[in-house]
């Protein structure tokens, strides 16, 4: 709807520090649920300890990032103030600080690293998926036309992407291999906007990774996976941009 040739709603005026945190989180997240796992599987500890970092290094990139995008500090911490349950906005604001702190103690702190690699599991579930949630429940057409998918969209993808990265730092792994597969495959058959972004993202997500892994091209898949999930962030901002822009 529109008028007079104008559209009802404004574009958000995210620029790429948003896109950017909503990856960065989002693969660090996954890789504190990894680690975890990994754990207590009784895998490699370096595997643990690698996927432990990338958490880390993801949760501290992230605070930044989001604090740039709102312009001042202080705006990020007067989200903390108040915790409201029904809104995605103060639940993501919480769950960032939360999980910076402890994956950050999880492998600089001297005692007590399993409990908080523990606590950085369970908000890292939540850092890789809250921000589709938070795209589902705004007005913007398109977030909202897909407000069920883009939370499995953007946990599917920080999986690979953890995966990847951890594929990258030589980790070999069957497991890892694995869930990528599974990741990819869903790439594969998610349904995607149709605009040369996304398709983009979609292709480097899912059948190039996909066909890659099968051939045992495993490093060139982890580098298409983590390139695709980047871009899936930017592709499904811009899509969101490009559906309020018409009349």
């Amino acid at each position: 709807m529109s008028y007079y040739d104008q559209p009802l709603l404004k574009p958000p005026v995210w620029t790429w520090e948003v896109p950017t945190y909503f990856f960065v989180g989002g693969a660090a997240g996954a890789a504190a649920v990894l680690a975890a796992a990994a754990q207590l599987s009784g895998e490699d500890e370096q595997l643990v300890r690698d996927a432990r970092w990338i958490a880390a290094i993801g949760a501290n990139l992230s605070t930044p990032l989001l604090i740039a995008d709102l312009g001042r500090p202080e705006r990020f911490l007067n989200m903390l103030r108040v915790f409201n349950p029904r809104s995605p906005m103060s639940v993501g604001a919480w769950t960032v600080a939360v999980f910076g702190a402890t994956s950050t103690a999880a492998v600089l702190s001297p005692l007590g690293k399993d409990f908080f690699a523990a606590l950085s599991a369970m908000t890292g579930l939540a850092m890789s998926t809250y921000t589709g949630v938070l795209l589902g429940v705004s007005a913007i057409p398109v977030w909202k036309e897909n407000a069920t998918l883009l939370p499995v969209h953007f946990g599917a993808s920080a999986l690979g992407a953890a995966c990847s990265m951890l594929e990258l730092r030589g980790h070999k792994q069957r497991a890892l291999n694995s869930l990528a597969l599974g990741a990819a495959l869903f790439e594969t058959a998610a349904p995607s906007e149709k605009h040369t972004l996304m398709r983009t993202a979609a292709a480097l997500s899912g059948p190039i990774p996909f066909v890659l892994r099968l051939i045992g091209k495993r490093k060139a898949a982890a580098a298409a996976t983590v390139l695709g999930s980047l871009l899936t962030r930017f592709a499904w901002v811009e899509a969101g941009k490009s559906g309020v822009r018409q009349p």
